[in-house]
């Protein structure tokens, strides 16, 4: 009986999976670009998508994966680090400072004028 509905949810996450491929095929597709942060993370998703696949697979039987169980965990802890990087490297643009651009502009004032009451 349990492992009847293992086998149902473990079907049915292979099936999302799937389909959160697919997702991630047309995101990257529609990024066209390779310098674009859609493009990028699109890709980056699709290895992350594909490399849980085989787990699926082993646990609904159709593979055999005793031999690649610690691989799989290096492989893992590879893939978070790269994963880190990749998001630290696209997002330090926020952690720093710009100076603003000179627009032309007039300051805005931090204190009134002298001589104007309001």
């Amino acid at each position: 009986m349990a492992a009847d509905i293992v086998e149902t949810l473990e079907t049915f996450n292979l099936v999302l999976i799937l389909v959160a491929f697919a997702i991630f095929a047309r995101l990257a597709i529609r990024g066209k670009s390779l310098g674009n942060f859609r493009f990028q993370l699109s890709i980056f998703l699709l290895i992350w998508v594909l490399s849980e696949i085989p787990h699926i697979a082993g646990s609904l039987g159709l593979i055999a994966t005793d031999s690649l169980t610690d691989i799989g965990l290096d492989l893992h802890a590879v893939s978070m680090g790269v994963f880190a990087l990749f998001v630290g490297w696209r997002s330090i643009r926020f952690a720093t400072l710009h100076p603003t651009p000179a627009s032309g502009a007039l300051p805005i004032p931090k204190e009134p004028a002298k001589g104007i009451k309001g």
